[in-house]
């Protein structure tokens, strides 16, 4: 339903909106991961950043922002959090305007710990969900990568 200023209808607009929708399945979906994750006190934000920053070795800044669609103050913030608890470690970069991210072997340690409960949230989300759901979703997300 297409809606105009002149006979705007909050309930249409509850029912319809994408980016509502949206933003309520990430809270759902977040809850099982960080209910999953909860007993080693890591975030599945956390556990997103760990894992990209390990499957790249070393990351700048920059590069999390991009594949994580982060913003600047959300990689920062959570970089130095994990920082402080040892999972992760700057490095100095050699154009010395950046820096780069590794993970450490306590944070190597921690994706390993966590690995069974990921793998767990992982199954039920996509039980809950469906097959043919989780490949919309991930189908959704490349035609919005693509936009750029």
């Amino acid at each position: 339903m297409i809606l105009n200023a002149g006979n705007l209808d909050t309930k249409s607009i509850e029912g319809v909106c994408v980016g509502g929708c949206v933003r309520k399945l990430n809270r759902m979906v977040s809850a099982i991961y960080d209910g999953a994750l909860a007993n080693a006190g890591l975030k599945t934000s956390q556990f997103s950043v760990l894992v990209s920053v390990a499957n790249r070795k070393q990351a700048r800044p920059a590069e999390l922002i991009k594949h994580l669609e982060l913003d600047e103050s959300t990689v920062s913030r959570n970089v130095e959090r994990m920082c402080a608890r040892g999972w992760l470690r700057l490095v100095p970069d050699a154009d010395r305007r950046s820096h780069l991210i590794e993970v450490t072997d306590k944070g190597q340690a921690l994706i390993r710990k966590c690995l069974p409960a990921w793998q767990k949230a992982q199954t039920e989300v996509s039980r809950r969900l469906g097959t043919d759901s989780v490949a919309e979703l991930r189908s959704a997300l490349r035609k919005l990568s693509a936009r750029s």
